[in-house]
């Protein structure tokens, strides 16, 4: 994951991404912690943490390239995008106790979504060449706008079905502090 949490359940797309388009934006984007009740077994979740991103658009799929990962996403025009991806780990199999019985395994499963709106670069005809560019109806040069984003980025981790995690959840254990639980990231930046 782009922040560094639970790097062994969630995976990056880790494909070649080709050509991703038109750059859209390119900004260093601020993750700030809103929540994070499943402990140290995510690592270590700064308050803040910022990174470089560069956003590129294809064919109605963004592109996020970051100094902390990459993804991509359909976009509309309207600029919403959501990104999903999913993991599990074994944390356990299934193993005798020592005493003539049996250990459940533990499996948990990760899921990630990022929610999001990118405002798209604009870039007016004075951006291009030597002076100001006139308004479509001749009046004062229109602005240009630069590139932003808000977006929340939400991790849901939870036992898998029939698994027995109960060994990895609570004070002492140095995992989890709670299952299921989740981490939300505020992230937002700006090319102003």
């Amino acid at each position: 994951m782009r922040w560094g949490i639970v790097v062994a359940l969630v995976a990056l797309s880790g494909c070649d991404l080709g050509n991703p388009g038109d750059l859209v934006g390119e900004m260093n984007v601020t993750a700030s912690l809103r929540e994070n009740n499943c402990g140290t077994a995510v690592g270590t979740v700064p308050p803040t943490a910022d990174t470089h991103v560069k956003f590129y658009e294809r064919a109605g799929v963004l592109t996020w390239m970051g100094s902390l990962g990459t993804f991509q996403a359909e976009i509309d025009e309207e600029g919403n995008f959501v990104f999903h991806s999913t993991g599990s780990q074994v944390l356990r199999a299934e193993e005798a106790d020592g005493w003539g019985g049996v250990l459940a395994a533990c499996t948990v499963n990760a899921a990630e979504e990022i929610r999001g709106k990118l405002v798209r670069r604009v870039t007016t005809d004075a951006d291009a060449a030597d002076g100001p560019a006139e308004s479509a109806d001749g009046g004062d040069p229109e602005p240009a706008t630069p590139a932003s984003v808000t977006a929340t980025d939400t991790l849901q981790v939870a036992p898998a079905a029939g698994a027995d995690c109960s060994d990895f959840v609570g004070p002492g254990t140095g995992l989890f502090q709670a299952l299921p639980c989740r981490v939300i990231l505020d992230l937002s930046g700006s090319e102003e």
